[in-house]
């Protein structure tokens, strides 16, 4: 298994820990403010952000390759032990390629990896997983489911990654009016409100440097972020580390 990107630990802060009795012990490439990625499908090589440009605004682009150590990081996730993995995944990958995908964060379109455009939807109900996630409409006007083969939350990372303070606001658009509370500030849910994409004892992958790994989430914690109250999630992963983690640090198996 390749070794992580960095190997300093990252703490949350003492008064965190002591509330949470949590140690953050995942590596910062992962859970700092490592690289970003593009979501290709559930069980892609996803390619690493080189570039992101004009984030939150009309005309957000973000450019992404797939390394060798993304290949290495899928092959000790998804086929450990096979000494071909890396061979045939650096053989199948063009490492030159650039996937590109762009957004107009004002008008809430989006042009992903697959080059398509769609337009935002609203957000989907909690009856499946991606809960509270954007939701995407094609040129045709048809949804786009997310399952895997539709790809939908596909999409949704992504509008995430362009976006971050609108895909926040999407995610949260029904949290006022679900608490019933007049008086709660504008972007300030209360307590409750934020709406999970991920349940206690639901087994995912979390991002661990360049690798995904097999992890199941203790507990849900509402923290608070840099831009108000946001959910992290308590996270063991299968290789003996645990963690305080954010949303876009996981993904469902």
């Amino acid at each position: 298994m390749p070794e992580p990107i960095c190997r300093t630990r990252v703490r949350a802060a003492p008064s965190l820990l002591r509330r949470l009795g949590v140690t953050a012990l995942l590596s910062c490439a992962a859970f700092g403010a490592g690289a970003e990625w593009l979501a290709l499908c559930s069980k892609c090589v996803s390619p690493t952000i080189f570039s992101l440009t004009g984030a939150d605004t009309a005309q957000a682009v973000a450019q992404a390759r797939i390394t060798r150590a993304e290949i290495e990081g899928w092959c000790a996730n998804w086929q450990p032990g096979d000494a071909g993995c890396v061979a045939r995944g650096l053989q199948e990958h063009d490492l030159q390629k650039v996937y590109r995908a762009s957004a107009d964060c004002t008008a809430g379109r989006i042009t992903p990896v697959d080059g398509q455009t769609y337009r935002l939807a609203g957000t989907w109900d909690n009856s499946d997983i991606g809960g509270g996630r954007s939701r995407w409409r094609d040129a045709q006007g048809r949804i786009v489911g997310r399952d895997n083969a539709s790809g939908g939350l596909g999409i949704s990372q992504q509008w995430e990654v362009l976006c971050p303070q609108a895909g926040k606001r999407t995610g949260q658009a029904r949290a006022p009016a679900a608490a019933g509370a007049g008086t709660v500030r504008a972007g300030t849910p209360p307590a409750g409100a934020l709406k999970a994409d991920y349940a206690v004892g639901q087994v995912v992958l979390a991002r661990y440097g360049s690798q995904w790994i097999r992890a199941k989430v203790n507990a849900v914690r509402q923290v608070k972020g840099r831009n108000g109250p946001e959910l992290a999630y308590d996270v063991s992963l299968d290789n003996g580390k645990r963690g305080l983690v954010p949303a876009r640090m996981l993904r469902a198996m």
